[in-house]
């Protein structure tokens, strides 16, 4: 059996916005903080150890999920979809996202936020309770979408759901 891959990783810690400021302009301005960009790097060395470099990425345009896309894959292979359909996106909408990848993409990688992206890692693992905890800033779920060689249907990004996934890889970096 060969598998697709999906990681879902929340942005890391950011910043605030400025004190009063609650437009949605400031909250997509929202940096990193220090302490994200650390564990943005964690990120990065973890997925390095374990995963191939995501073939499609998909990514909120905030600069905090920027930040964190930066340096969790520095050198992503191409596209990588910066679309503000995924800026504090439902799960629904997550799932539309990626359910819409091409056939082609072999690890996909989706950078959002909460709550959508928790919601999305506890259904689509909903028979495994390892994501019941929060996904906190610069967790990841790894699942794998399967294929069974013997079979000539092959399942696609557009089969993704709760019955085609598995749950790889629940951490916090």
């Amino acid at each position: 059996m060969t598998a697709r891959r999906l990681i879902l990783l929340r942005h890391t810690e950011a910043a605030p916005a400025p004190f009063g400021d609650f437009s949605e302009e400031a909250d997509l301005a929202r940096p990193l903080t220090q302490r994200g960009e650390e564990t943005a790097q964690r990120c990065h060395l973890w997925l390095q150890e374990r995963m191939p470099v995501p073939d499609y990425v998909l990514c909120s345009p905030a600069q905090r999920t920027r930040q964190t896309l930066s340096v969790v894959v520095p050198q992503p292979h191409k596209p990588v979809i910066f679309s503000a359909q995924l800026y504090n996106a439902s799960w629904q909408s997550l799932l539309q996202n990626i359910q819409a990848a091409p056939d082609y993409a072999q690890t996909i990688l989706l950078v959002g936020h909460n709550p959508g992206i928790s919601e999305l890692a506890r259904i689509l693992a909903s028979r495994d309770s390892q994501t019941e905890c929060d996904f906190t800033p610069g967790a990841l779920a790894i699942f794998s979408l399967w294929k069974c060689d013997s079979s000539p249907v092959s399942l696609g990004w557009s089969d993704c759901d709760a019955l085609s996934l598995s749950l790889d890889t629940f951490s916090r970096p």
